[in-house]
């Protein structure tokens, strides 16, 4: 059974669309997939769109067993709400799912470092759920500094990930830095880039699997 966890540099790097085109992509090379959102705060669609993106009907809170109602590092968002956060309940979720499915893929909130509790982090999340890791960057201007960072966060903590997916944040031609960014990133940190996944403007589950199979080497992560 794969567990992928997909990691991000920051907030809005795109997280939640490689998630789910990667789940869709799994489905459609005939996997049974399951998806997690362990920790969502201000909003539950993420985990919807992943369900979605899976075709699976799991319970919402199996899903995405901790929700928070704003939109803050969880670590704040639980003490305004009076809420303690329980990592158990992300664990007996994710038994649950390995049991039914061939692969599981995951996503984190924020960028690597953000606080769960003030003494768990995101990365920390990734040693607990024993999964292989994903990052997802940003694919223009900033990304090469946003990624190194990240990635010596991971090799800090004994994480090698599979690799680092370049996520673009709009259409037309590839800027210069969208050109270069991936090999640079590659040949510094010595982590392949696993491709560029283009700006998606409307999306479906089907159509975001076949970007990702059109665009991304899915081989590398499985």
């Amino acid at each position: 059974m794969k567990s992928l966890f997909i990691a991000g540099t920051d907030t809005g790097v795109g997280k939640t669309m490689v998630a789910g085109a990667l789940a869709s992509a799994l489905r459609m090379k005939g996997l049974r997939v399951g998806v997690m959102k362990p920790i969502a705060c201000g909003g539950r669609e993420d985990a919807e769109f992943l369900m979605d993106c899976a075709g699976i009907r799991e319970s919402l809170d199996l899903v995405n067993p901790i929700y928070l109602r704003e939109p803050l590092s969880p670590n704040v968002a639980a003490v305004r709400e009076r809420k303690p956060i329980h990592l158990d309940k992300i664990m007996q979720a994710s038994d649950i799912f390995k049991k039914k499915y061939d692969a599981l893929v995951i996503e984190g909130c924020g960028g690597l470092l953000v606080p769960i509790t003030n003494r768990f982090l995101v990365v920390d999340l990734i040693s607990l759920m024993k999964a292989r890791t994903v990052l997802v960057s940003r694919a223009g201007l900033g990304a090469i500094n946003h990624s190194l960072l990240s990635l010596e966060a991971l090799k800090a903590r004994k994480i090698k990930p599979l690799g680092v997916i370049f996520n673009r944040s709009n259409g037309g031609p590839l800027s210069i830095p969208e050109q270069t960014n991936p090999k640079v990133v590659s040949g510094i940190s010595g982590i392949p880039s696993l491709g560029i996944f283009p700006f998606m403007k409307t999306c479906t589950s089907r159509l975001a699997g076949e970007v990702f199979l059109k665009h991304i080497d899915l081989e590398k992560i499985l």
